[in-house]
Order: C-alpha cells, then structure tokens, then sequence
C-alpha cells in the first residue's frame, strides 16, 4: 500500500498556532531567544562539577564563550577508538550526578556511553527511542503532521510487495529525491532522481526497505537550531545551510556548512516561518519526551518552508549559533542542553537580536574520491595575506574572534586512508561564504582558503611524485638484477606480496563488495543452485602458472560467478534449514584474524588470540547463565562439538578403552552428528540406542530410563546420553531436567547438543533452561545459527573443563611433540592456556574474534532482541495458519521452527498429502522468492519454516504462506 501527501493534504501554513504560540509571538521576541546568560551560568556552577564535551571536534565547546572553567573537551566519537583511560583512574566507578557528559551524537554508537560508564559520568542524551522516530526521514513526516508544518509531496514506496518504478513516478514533478529511512551524515542516503529509470536503479540499490520519494524542492535551505526543554521549546538562530557543493563534496545530499542569516538576509515571511516551524516541531518532540537541542531542515517552495527533516542532536553548525548567543548576552546552546536535563523547567526566556555584521560561517570539507591524506593541517587559527598563509597563530581557537584576513581550521582526518565522502575538515569565517542560494557557488575567497588547508592526498591512481619514486624503485632494482623481469605481470616484489597501492585497492573493492551483498539481502532470487555443468564451464580452469595484475577484477569474477551462485541463506524470506545471516563486524574479524594469522593455539604463538577467546566463552557463559566453573573452546560447528564432548565422555565414563559393550542413548529426533560422532569414536552402530520420542517427539525420561536399566542388567555398560535442546526438524526441547536426574541416578554423563536451541537462554523467554544447562557435563552451541555468525563457529562448554586437556593434550601420546614445548616459557607456570591441548585441533583459527566484534559492537541486549524477534515471528506466522482453512499447523512454534501442511477441506481420499507438501516446496523454491523444504514429522511429509532471520518481516511470513496455498490449489486441480 501506498502512502501519498501533498500539501492539501498537510496544514496550510507553518505558522498555525500550537498551544499558546503563533509565527508572530516567536517573530516578536527578537532574532533569537534562550537563558539570560548570568542566569544560566550561575544556575551551571551551582549544578555541575564538570560538563564534558565528547565528540572528535571540539568546535563546540571552544565556541562556548567566556569559557568556564567546568568545561572540558574529550575526543570521543563513533568515528574513532575510544582514549585510555587516565591514570589511577578506577574503572567503571558509581556516576557522580555533578559530573556530567554531552555527545554529538549518541545515537551513532556506543562509544559515548561507554565512556561515560567507564569513568563514572551521566550522559546527557535524548530518549534513544524518540531519537530514533524523529532521525528516521519516513516516520519523522507523522511528526510533521503532529506539529502542522508542511513537507515536500511525497510517496512512500514500500520494502515488499513493490510495484514497477514507473507506478510510483509522478510526471508532474520535473526532479524528485529518493530517501532512505536512516538518517545518514554523508548524505549517502539522499539521492536526486530524474526520471522512471534512475528511480528504479535507486530501488535496486535499496532492497527490502521502504524509501521515501518527495517532490524536489529548488529553493533556500535553511537550518532552525532549538532546544526542547523540560517545560517549554526554545528557538535560536537560523542558518542557511550549504548542501551538495561541488567544490567541497562527493554525493548530492552531503551537508557542506552553514552560515548564520538574520531576518532582513531573507525573503519576507521565511524567518518569522523557521522560528515558528522550529517551535511547533520542538513542542511535539517535548511531548514525546525528547530533550535537548535539535535542529530542523527547511527548504524553500514558492515563498513557503517545507520540511524536510529532523536531526535530533548536535550539530555541526552549533557552533557559530554559540557565537550568535554569547553576542545576544544568552546562554550557549551547550549550557541550554544541560540545564534541560537537569532542571524541572527553565529560567524565564531571554531574547535577543543579532548583531547587524553577525554573519559567521562554516564549511565542512570532504574527501571528494577514495585517498590517503598526507600531512594535515593541525587544528588551529590561520591568516592569509594575498597568497600567503601562516599558522597556526597563537590563542584560542574561537570563531568571534577572527579577523577579516583568518579562519579556523578543525583538523578532522588523520594521515591515512579516507573513503569517498569522509570529512577532512570544518573551516570557520568571520563571514559570509556564499550567496544566499540554492548550492551556491562559493565566494572566491572561501575556495582560496580551502585551496590552500586542505591536507594533500592521494587519490587511488598515485601522484605524479610517487609514480616518479615508483618508477625509480622499478628502474634500480632493474639494474641490480641485471634487467631481469619475473614474465609473471606481478611487481617485482618478494613472493606473495603486493604493493601498498594495490593492496588498499583490492581492499577497499572487497570492502564495496561486502558492504553490497549486506545491504541487498533481496536483491537475488533466495533459492540458486546452477547446474554443475554450468559452473564447470564457468570455473574449472587449468592451473595458473602465471598471475594477474587485476585483484578487483579476479574479486567480481569469483563473487559474480562462484559465491554469488548459491541460496541466500540470509534472505528474509530464506525459511529453510537455520539460516545463517551473519553480520559486518564479523566479516572484519574473520579478515583481520586471517591477516593477523591469529593461532590461539600455543601461548607463545597466540596469546593475544588465546585471551580473546577465553574472554568470548566467558561472555557467552555469562549469555547463557552458566556457573563460573564452565569452560571449553571454539570448534567448527555442531558436529565438532558433539564430536568433541563425546570423546571426552568416552574417556571419562570408559576410561578411554574399546568398551564392546559401551551404550550411548539418544532420541530419533537427535541431529546425524551424534551417529557420525559415535561412528569415529569406535562405537558400532549396535552400541547407539536409538529411542523412539514420546507423543511430544521428545526424548522419552522414563522410556531412556527403564532402557538403562534393562541394559545393565543384560551385562551392557551405560555411560552416556545425549538430549537435544532444539531439534532441527520441529525446534523441540527434550525434557533435560528430566533427563538430568536419570543421569544423576545412572551416573551417566549428560551431553546436551544445544547447537540451535541453546542461545534462547539468554533472553527472557528461555531463562527456565538455565538450571537444566548448568547440570549438563557438557553442552553443544553454535554460534552461526542463533547467534548471528558467519560460518563457521561452534562452541564446546563442559562443566570440567580440565577433563579437555586429559582427552586432547598432546603429552598424554608418546609422540615427538618436543618443538610444541619450547624450552623458555611465555609466562609464569600454571598461567599461560594452550587450548590446542583443549581440542582436536592444534592449527586453531581465531573464530572468537567474530563473536568478540559482534558483541562489542551491537551489546548482548542486541542479540537478545533479535532472538526473541524470531520466536515472535514464528508465533506469528502460526497464528496464520490456524487461521487458515487450508492449513493445517503439525507442531507448534517452538525455537522460532514450526511446522505445517496444506490441507483443504473436502479433500478426496485418493488425495496425496505428501506428495502435495513435495509439490509446494518445489514450487515455492522455483518461484524465486522463498525458500521453504520439508521434512518428516511422524511419518508424514509436513512443511517447515525457521524464522531466526532478524530482516525477516510477518509481511515476509505471510508472502511464503500466500504461495503455499496458491501452489496446493495447483497441485489440488492437476491430481
């Protein structure tokens, strides 16, 4: 469906009164209004200690003048690694409420926060959720509406369902611009479109999310920067804000800097209708619940302000709005943000108006191509006289305090490489930089500064001076080798190697790559398995003797031709095995752990890779609700670890001996790995007791303990079970306290394949199993299903860990094993951990890492929200199907698995019903967009559907349910 606006169908004028406040009240207060800045300062000193500035600039809190001595600034942002604590400083202590911090923008990550907790300060930050809602460019047009401010027409193309591009175009509009929902500071999510076709490139390039498309609008941007208070909205200063320009960025939508403007600098009406916009925006955020200071875009439209979104934070542009206030006599918007959190309401309101030459401005320079930066200007006060330039000058780098002939220059990028559309740098003016247009060209003088502060780069081809030293290099070790050349079209390097510019080539290619399979979930049919003929012709190649100079070409041939040729088991409407979705950080970390050659083997080969996967399993303990006392490591998968738990079960109950008459239990719904486990360990396929589920297809208590028994008595010896927390084909749950007491009266050792079920634990609907998990001798997970990994990664937890060491440790065999044990130790006695004497591995890649990063980066609170996601989905669609005449539901949802048929009333009793589930999967997979297969629940063929995919959506659900009963009537009419 499809969500349409135009402005009839918005309020008719931004000036409408809301509450007690109209265009012309804001209008007659002066320019700009906030705290009496005496006030403001006196009730500060009364209510802080300490106010700390976070963010990778501090522009901010330098232009917050007279400087006070409680204010600080810190480099912490989402864009760079947190600092080090200081010394002495105690970690994590209690927060002080006098001891306060403000980010620019929390809301970009965590490192604000973490910050904060670590050195016992209380961040001052919005609501994360209202935050969310008003950022989000889609959900922020309801605020609009609440606040009667009017916005651009617009239509709302939905994620799924999606009609053809030309259905959604409106001829009447001669450009339009395409949006996606998240807010994005590089303008990467703002994109001009022309017509039909380049709007249905720009929907390919956003699959599976809905993206706004809104009449463009050429006028005046402009910038309102307010403040919701506890009780009241305060307006500062309005801004017009450059957008786009040539000169400084790499996309359309990319901001470029502000420069403060004043009521007579506009066409009549636009300022009194920013303030007055401003407030009414400001006035539904506080009745949300947000506080502090935001800023509100506005586009000019035939002498009216449109909407066109809210950036609730900092912004950039605060920064002149501070020099605009200090000059008024009010409190920086700094201080207003602080006193908003921390006051039941605010001192009465001041106003003021702006100084007549008052027009400070700022741009915000880009990196206009990939590069890497070279000696960037420190941050600091310049003056340039004709076409020279000096600096940085001493004092204070403050924007009221520029001469005419100087700028400020905030250094943004380090030396290094930067991306296409990173920012290098903010430049501030005591003037104006531009004419108040449309993306103006800048004025001649704004486009000599940067000329001459921008950092010199080097963009992806090399400069002239490097390919210079390149080719002298070339030319010199020519003539050491007398001319030789390697004939194999590689530099001439040492074997395996590259050079720098290459290598951040493929790089950066691998990264575009990664970064667009991940944003296109839906962007390919999920269900792909080309014929072997097919890719036989397009990989099967002699073996090359020579080499190439194109990695990026050789990176899209195999993704284009080999990975891509495969079922997207992370494609939301993948419903089929337990598909695994992955995520970036993990990417990054298998990558880095390769480069690394991280080995958490051996101490003294990989104890930084040891201690981070020692760290891992603590987390993961700790997810779970495991006792301290557990331990294990990292394996391949599930059927390593069932592998590995039950040799260690082996040599524990058997004493590591062939047991002839040795019995292993497990249910026939238990997963195929436990045979083949039991198979490699020297067990026979009699020495596996199979036992058929009770009426719930679990694992039968009493049936396993009457069969234990009889075994013991015919002379056989008991020593293991295995119970299974989520069986692959129903999501079932064996009884495992139950289960857990036979092995305590039978001295049984009780293995628990948690491979899929087992993460559930650690989110509020699974907290019952913690007990069941903490009794268990060992316990299988694997993080590459319910967790979110990438392949592969599977976890072995034993409740004794050092029985691991007693099956594995490589001592243990009279083997020549003496270059394991070097002769100097990597640290003191008893302390170093080799976990290679822990599995059956001694070659060990770093899977933690993936697991580690994730983590780090989302928060467990994230995982856990995306399982629960899954089980609520998988309710979800089984209330479908009971709903459905046609659909017969076989098991319940159980660990977000169900399973089901198609089954329509009146149907004949030559119908075959297994047949028909066959016909169904076959279809739907054919169809190309789902993937759904059967199995077997009691005999007779059922439909399954997992949905652990947290993009998977009930529209998505209710799609792959549509198909079903299409194809069932299919097959019903052709039987």
């Amino acid at each position: 469906m499809r969500h349409t606006s135009d402005a009839s169908e918005w309020a008719s004028d931004a000036s409408r009164a809301v509450g007690h406040r109209t265009a012309g009240d804001i209008e007659g207060v002066g320019d700009i209004e906030g705290v009496d800045a005496g006030t403001g300062l006196r009730l500060l000193a009364g209510l802080v200690d300490e106010v700390v500035w976070l963010d990778h600039c501090p522009a901010v809190s330098a232009s917050f003048q007279p400087a006070p001595t409680w204010l600080r600034h810190e480099p912490v942002s989402a864009w760079q690694p947190l600092p080090n604590p200081p010394p002495g400083r105690r970690p994590c202590p209690p927060p002080d409420p006098r001891r306060v911090c403000v980010s620019f923008a929390p809301e970009h990550g965590d490192n604000a926060r973490t910050w904060a907790r670590t050195h016992g300060y209380r961040l001052l930050a919005p609501d994360a959720d209202v935050t969310a809602w008003a950022a989000d460019k889609i959900s922020a047009t309801r605020l609009f509406t609440e606040a009667g401010v009017p916005v651009p027409p617009f239509v709302v193309i939905p994620a799924t369902g999606r009609e053809p591009a030309e259905a959604y175009w409106n001829g009447r509009w001669p450009l339009a611009v395409a949006q996606r929902a998240e807010n994005n500071l590089l303008g990467r999510g703002t994109v001009l479109v022309d017509g039909p076709s380049a709007l249905r490139a720009r929907l390919e390039a956003w699959p599976d999310e809905p993206v706004k498309l809104s009449r463009f609008s050429p006028g005046i941007s402009l910038t309102v920067t307010a403040c919701a208070g506890p009780d009241r909205t305060v307006v500062s200063a309005v801004s017009h804000q450059l957008v786009g320009l040539p000169e400084l960025a790499a996309s359309w939508g990319a901001h470029c800097g502000n420069q403060l403007v004043g009521p007579d600098d506009l066409p009549e009406g636009l300022y009194g209708q920013a303030r007055a916009a401003a407030y009414h925006v400001g006035e539904v955020l506080r009745g949300r619940g947000f506080r502090g200071v935001f800023g509100l875009d506005l586009v000019e439209d035939g002498g009216r302000l449109r909407a066109v979104e809210v950036n609730p934070r900092f912004q950039t542009v605060v920064s002149l709005v501070q020099a605009a206030e200090g000059a008024t006599g009010l409190l920086p918007s700094l201080g207003l943000h602080v006193l908003s959190f921390l006051l039941p309401a605010l001192p009465p309101p001041a106003a003021g108006r702006l100084p007549a030459g008052l027009r400070h401005s700022q741009l915000v320079v880009h990196a206009r191509t990939a590069a890497v930066v070279r000696r960037p200007p420190p941050t600091g006060r310049y003056r340039r006289v004709g076409g020279t330039m000096t600096g940085p000058l001493d004092g204070p780098p403050v924007v009221s305090r520029l001469a005419d002939d100087e700028a400020l220059w905030w250094a943004v990028a380090r030396s290094g490489p930067v991306t296409a559309g990173q920012e290098l740098a903010l430049v501030q003016f005591p003037g104006p930089v531009a004419e108040l247009l449309p993306r103006p060209p800048l004025r001649p003088g704004a486009s000599a500064w940067i000329a001459a502060l921008a950092p010199d780069t080097e963009e992806e081809d090399g400069h002239a001076e490097k390919n210079a030293r390149n080719t002298e290099l070339e030319g010199r070790r020519a003539r050491q080798d007398g001319g030789r050349r390697t004939g194999d079209g590689l530099d001439d390097l040492p074997p395996l190697r590259l050079d720098e510019r290459r290598m951040r080539e493929a790089g950066r290619h691998t990264i575009d790559l990664v970064i667009g399979r991940m944003t296109t979930p839906g962007s390919r049919p999920p269900c792909h398995a080309p014929s072997p003929g097919a890719l036989r012709a397009a990989l099967d190649e002699p073996l090359p003797e020579h080499g190439t100079r194109d990695l990026p070409g050789l990176l899209d041939h195999v993704t284009e031709r080999a990975l891509a040729e495969a079922t997207r088991l992370d494609h939301p409407r993948c419903f089929a095995f337990v598909p695994s979705t992955g995520n970036f950080p993990a990417v990054l970390a298998d990558a880095l752990a390769s480069a690394y050659l991280s080995v958490p083997g051996a101490w003294l080969v990989g104890a930084g890779p040891t201690r981070i996967e020692l760290t891992t399993l603590r987390w993961l303990k700790t997810f779970l609700g495991l006792p301290d006392g557990h331990g294990g490591l990292f394996v391949s998968g599930g059927s390593a670890a069932n592998l590995t738990c039950l040799a260690v079960a082996r040599d524990h109950r058997l004493g590591g001996r062939p047991q002839p008459h040795a019995r292993l239990y497990c249910s026939s719904q238990a997963h195929p790995s436990v045979a083949q486990a039991a198979h490699l360990l020297g067990l026979t396929r009699e020495q596996l007791t199979v036992l058929p589920p009770d009426d719930d297809l679990r694992l039968d208590a009493d049936a396993l303990a009457e069969r234990v028994g009889r075994d013991r008595r015919a002379g056989l010896r008991p020593f293991a079970v295995v119970a299974t927390l989520g069986t692959t084909g129903t999501g079932t749950v064996d009884p495992l306290d139950r289960v857990a007491d036979v092995c305590r009266e039978e001295g049984l050792w009780l293995h628990v394949d948690g491979a899929h079920g087992a993460a559930v634990a650690g989110t509020p609907r699974g907290h019952h199993l913690r007990n069941a998990l903490g009794r268990a001798d060992s316990l299988t997970v694997d993080p590459h299903k319910w967790l979110f990994q990438p392949y592969e990664i599977g976890c072995v937890l034993l409740r004794r860990p050092e029985l691991l060491p007693e099956t594995f440790g490589v001592a243990r065999h009279a083997l020549d094993q003496g270059y394991l044990r070097p002769a100097h130790p990597a640290a003191p006695a008893g302390e170093e951990v080799n976990l290679s004497d822990y599995g059956p591995q001694q070659s060990r890649g770093l899977r933690a890492l993936k697991l580690w990063l994730s983590l780090k980066t989302f928060g467990a609170g994230a995982f856990r929200r995306a399982i629960e996601q899954g089980a609520e989905l998988a309710e979800y669609a089984a209330g479908l199907v009971e709903a459905h005449p046609e659909l017969e539901l076989v098991t319940p949802p159980s660990l977000a698995i169900l399973t089901f048929r198609y089954r329509p009333r009146n149907a004949p009793a030559t119908w075959d019903a297994d047949a028909t589930q066959a016909h169904i999967s076959r279809r739907v997979c054919a169809d190309g967009g789902a993937v759904l297969l059967t199995t077997t629940v009691r005999g007779a063929t059922v439909l399954r559907m997992c949905t652990v995919n947290p993009t998977s959506t009930r529209a998505d659900a209710a799609y792959v349910l549509d198909l079903v009963t299409r194809y069932g009537r299919e097959a019903r009419q052709d039987a």
